[in-house]
């Protein structure tokens, strides 16, 4: 009878720390999850600010006073305006309408 009791008792201590052992397995998987998705809110976080920060200098370098800068460094310069051609192609309506500019040569 004694032995049965301790079997029981001993069946008894295995389930609780079974259960025990699931509890705090399950805490520390939570703990992890949620310090991996305080890692991508900040990820996310992080690439927003580099994308708005890239979209201002793209902009930024694309700015028509920027390029006109460049341009006049790189020793270009207006053309004059009797020298500008402008073509038209107003042909078949199938193509698409492109305005196109050249130089006279």
């Amino acid at each position: 009878m004694a032995k049965k009791k301790r079997i029981l008792y001993l069946q008894i201590i295995l389930m609780i720390s079974a259960v025990l052992f699931v509890f705090v397995w399950e805490n520390i998987q939570a703990t992890k999850l949620g310090y991996r998705i305080e890692n991508t809110r900040q990820e996310i976080k992080d690439f927003t600010n580099a994308n708005k920060y890239l979209s201002k200098e793209i902009q930024t370098a694309l700015s028509p006073e920027k390029l006109q800068k460049k341009a006049l460094m790189l020793g270009m310069i207006y053309p004059e305006p009797a020298s500008v051609i402008i073509l038209d192609n107003k042909t078949k309506p199938d193509k698409k309408n492109l305005r196109w500019f050249a130089w006279a040569q």
